[in-house]
């Protein structure tokens, strides 16, 4: 069983879907989490990520945080950093558009890289930076995308955002691997969110036929992967972007397997 007792997770747009199942997760196995996003914190109907977590045994915080804003992100976590130190930072805070570069407008380029890249970016040196003060080491796992790892038509923006993030992720890996610092990422497929709500049933049955397990991953599944990242047992993992997308990106298109008997040799 990992045992993050005694550690202090930092979770960008934990309020819901993956951010909550990682929050959720992190704070299962003893940390203390920081949900720090947009919304959480404003929630009125006891419904927030923090108060589920303290419901159930836990111990969490929601702050508010614009994630594209690096005034905001370093004077957060200078405070979190002076309260408890940062041992684990989550970048999951992200958002989605669709279209080709003709149908990409200026606003909605800038959205993209304004949340999944300069956010990501500002996070990881607050965080870092704090983790090198310490001098214990620290656990950041980024939440990516298969579409950073290859194309995924009608996604121009969103695929180049996440792109950048891929490779971001792998290059601060090895910078402060020295350091004791494990920077790795996340890749998920399909997952049940409310992002992946804009595939009619069609689209999605044709996405599941092409997934070999045939189904999308539930948020737990991701959880998972970046508990398991934020653990001692991924100390000696750097710079690393692991799928979790049902074999997608190894095994689309699912082709037919051909009987031996009748294979033919080139």
């Amino acid at each position: 069983m990992i045992d993050l007792s005694g550690k202090t997770a930092l979770v960008t747009g934990g309020s819901r879907g993956i951010g909550r199942a990682v929050a959720t997760t992190l704070a299962a196995a003893g940390a203390h989490v920081v949900i720090a996003d947009r919304s959480d914190a404003l929630r009125t109907d006891g419904a927030s990520t923090s108060n589920l977590i303290c419901a159930a045994g836990g111990t969490a915080e929601s702050v508010l945080l614009d994630i594209s804003d690096s005034e905001q992100v370093d004077a957060v976590f200078a405070d979190v950093a002076g309260r408890s130190g940062i041992d684990i930072l989550v970048n999951n805070a992200g958002v989605l558009s669709a279209g080709t570069v003709l149908d990409t407008t200026d606003d909605a380029w800038r959205s993209l890289f304004a949340v999944n890249v300069d956010g990501t970016f500002f996070c990881t040196r607050a965080a870092i930076r704090h983790m090198v003060d310490a001098g214990r080491g620290g656990k950041v796992v980024n939440v990516a995308s298969i579409s950073g790892l290859r194309a995924n038509p009608g996604f121009a923006g969103y695929c180049a955002a996440k792109g950048a993030m891929v490779n971001f992720t792998r290059q601060v890996g090895i910078d402060y691997a020295p350091m004791g610092i494990n920077v790795n990422g996340v890749a998920p497929g399909f997952v049940e969110t409310d992002m992946t709500a804009i595939y009619d049933a069609s689209i999605r049955g044709a996405l599941e036929a092409q997934t070999p397990n045939g189904k999308w991953a539930d948020p737990q599944h991701i959880a998972d992967t970046v508990l398991f990242l934020a653990s001692s047992l991924s100390d000696h993992i750097c710079g690393e972007i692991v799928a979790v997308d049902g074999g997608w990106l190894v095994g689309t298109p699912v082709v037919p397997v051909i009987p031996v008997a009748t294979a033919v040799s080139a």
